[in-house]
Protein backbone atom coordinates (compact mmCIF):
# COMPACT_ATOMS: atom_id res chain seq x y z
CA UNK A 1 0.00 0.00 0.00
CA UNK A 2 1.45 3.36 -1.06
CA UNK A 3 0.60 6.74 0.37
CA UNK A 4 -0.38 9.63 -1.88
CA UNK A 5 -1.36 13.19 -1.10
CA UNK A 6 -4.83 14.64 -1.56
CA UNK A 7 -4.90 17.34 -4.24
CA UNK A 8 -7.41 19.33 -2.19
CA UNK A 9 -5.99 19.42 1.33
CA UNK A 10 -2.48 18.04 0.80
CA UNK A 11 -2.67 15.40 3.54
CA UNK A 12 -1.51 11.81 3.12
CA UNK A 13 -4.12 9.24 2.08
CA UNK A 14 -3.97 5.65 0.92
CA UNK A 15 -3.67 5.08 -2.83
CA UNK A 16 -6.69 2.74 -2.53
CA UNK A 17 -8.97 5.44 -1.07
CA UNK A 18 -11.70 6.91 -3.25
CA UNK A 19 -12.35 9.88 -0.96
CA UNK A 20 -10.03 11.83 1.29
CA UNK A 21 -10.73 11.03 4.96
CA UNK A 22 -9.62 14.54 5.95
CA UNK A 23 -11.60 16.78 3.57
CA UNK A 24 -14.02 14.27 1.97
CA UNK A 25 -12.88 15.23 -1.54
CA UNK A 26 -13.36 12.62 -4.26
CA UNK A 27 -10.01 11.20 -5.35
CA UNK A 28 -9.54 10.23 -8.98
CA UNK A 29 -6.90 7.83 -10.32
CA UNK A 30 -5.34 10.27 -12.81
CA UNK A 31 -5.51 13.25 -10.48
CA UNK A 32 -2.21 15.07 -9.83
CA UNK A 33 -0.93 14.68 -6.31
CA UNK A 34 0.23 17.47 -4.04
CA UNK A 35 3.75 17.04 -2.69
CA UNK A 36 4.11 17.19 1.08
CA UNK A 37 5.33 20.41 2.62
CA UNK A 38 8.79 20.36 4.08
CA UNK A 39 10.23 22.61 6.74
CA UNK A 40 12.32 24.36 4.10
CA UNK A 41 9.34 25.35 1.95
CA UNK A 42 7.71 28.48 3.38
CA UNK A 43 4.65 28.00 1.15
CA UNK A 44 1.20 26.76 1.94
CA UNK A 45 -0.79 25.32 -0.95
CA UNK A 46 -4.49 25.98 -1.33
CA UNK A 47 -6.81 25.25 -4.24
CA UNK A 48 -9.39 27.73 -5.42
CA UNK A 49 -12.80 27.07 -7.02
CA UNK A 50 -11.31 26.31 -10.46
CA UNK A 51 -8.96 23.66 -8.98
CA UNK A 52 -5.87 25.72 -9.68
CA UNK A 53 -3.07 25.50 -7.16
CA UNK A 54 -2.49 28.73 -5.29
CA UNK A 55 0.70 29.13 -3.28
CA UNK A 56 0.70 31.48 -0.33
CA UNK A 57 3.98 32.58 1.23
CA UNK A 58 3.72 31.87 4.96
CA UNK A 59 6.50 33.55 6.90
CA UNK A 60 7.66 31.67 9.96
CA UNK A 61 8.46 33.53 13.14
CA UNK A 62 12.19 33.60 13.68
CA UNK A 63 13.89 34.33 16.95
CA UNK A 64 17.39 34.45 18.29
CA UNK A 65 17.08 33.47 21.94
CA UNK A 66 20.76 33.73 22.74
CA UNK A 67 20.98 37.19 21.16
CA UNK A 68 17.96 38.32 23.15
CA UNK A 69 19.55 36.92 26.32
CA UNK A 70 22.71 38.89 25.53
CA UNK A 71 20.67 42.08 25.14
CA UNK A 72 18.94 41.52 28.48
CA UNK A 73 22.25 40.89 30.26
CA UNK A 74 23.77 43.97 28.59
CA UNK A 75 20.90 46.16 29.80
CA UNK A 76 21.17 44.66 33.28
CA UNK A 77 24.90 45.32 33.12
CA UNK A 78 24.22 49.04 32.68
CA UNK A 79 22.20 49.20 35.89
CA UNK A 80 24.15 46.67 37.96
CA UNK A 81 27.56 47.32 36.44
CA UNK A 82 28.67 49.51 39.31
CA UNK A 83 28.52 46.60 41.75
CA UNK A 84 32.12 45.32 41.55
CA UNK A 85 31.94 41.53 41.07
CA UNK A 86 28.27 41.04 40.13
CA UNK A 87 28.36 43.81 37.54
CA UNK A 88 31.43 42.40 35.85
CA UNK A 89 29.91 38.92 35.65
CA UNK A 90 26.69 40.29 34.18
CA UNK A 91 28.65 42.40 31.69
CA UNK A 92 30.72 39.39 30.66
CA UNK A 93 27.61 37.25 30.05
CA UNK A 94 25.96 40.08 28.10
CA UNK A 95 28.99 40.44 25.86
CA UNK A 96 29.42 36.66 25.48
CA UNK A 97 25.77 35.85 24.64
CA UNK A 98 25.53 38.83 22.29
CA UNK A 99 28.70 37.74 20.49
CA UNK A 100 27.39 34.19 20.07
CA UNK A 101 24.02 35.59 18.92
CA UNK A 102 25.76 37.51 16.13
CA UNK A 103 26.20 34.21 14.28
CA UNK A 104 22.47 33.38 14.31
CA UNK A 105 19.60 35.00 12.49
CA UNK A 106 17.95 37.47 13.18
CA UNK A 107 20.82 39.49 14.58
CA UNK A 108 19.09 42.68 15.80
CA UNK A 109 19.05 41.96 19.54
CA UNK A 110 22.53 40.46 19.43
CA UNK A 111 23.98 43.56 17.74
CA UNK A 112 22.25 45.85 20.24
CA UNK A 113 23.49 43.79 23.20
CA UNK A 114 27.04 43.71 21.81
CA UNK A 115 27.11 47.48 21.31
CA UNK A 116 25.60 48.19 24.75
CA UNK A 117 28.13 45.87 26.40
CA UNK A 118 31.08 47.68 24.91
CA UNK A 119 29.66 51.16 25.43
CA UNK A 120 29.49 50.21 29.12
CA UNK A 121 33.17 49.21 29.01
CA UNK A 122 34.11 52.56 27.45
CA UNK A 123 32.15 54.44 30.13
CA UNK A 124 33.76 52.43 32.94
CA UNK A 125 37.27 52.97 31.53
CA UNK A 126 36.57 56.69 31.21
CA UNK A 127 35.23 56.97 34.78
CA UNK A 128 38.06 54.90 36.31
CA UNK A 129 40.63 56.84 34.26
CA UNK A 130 39.14 60.15 35.36
CA UNK A 131 39.20 59.10 39.02
CA UNK A 132 42.79 57.93 38.63
CA UNK A 133 43.86 61.15 36.91
CA UNK A 134 42.09 63.28 39.50
CA UNK A 135 43.78 61.41 42.36
CA UNK A 136 47.21 61.85 40.73
CA UNK A 137 46.89 65.60 40.44
CA UNK A 138 45.38 66.22 43.86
Amino acid sequence: MALIFCSHCGKQVSDKATTCPHCNAVLQAGQPQVQPQTAQQPFQQNTNATQQSVYVNVLGKQSNGIGTTGLVFAILGIFLGWIPILGWIIWFFGALFSFIGLFKSPRGCAIAGFIISFIWVIVVVFVVGSIGAFSLFS
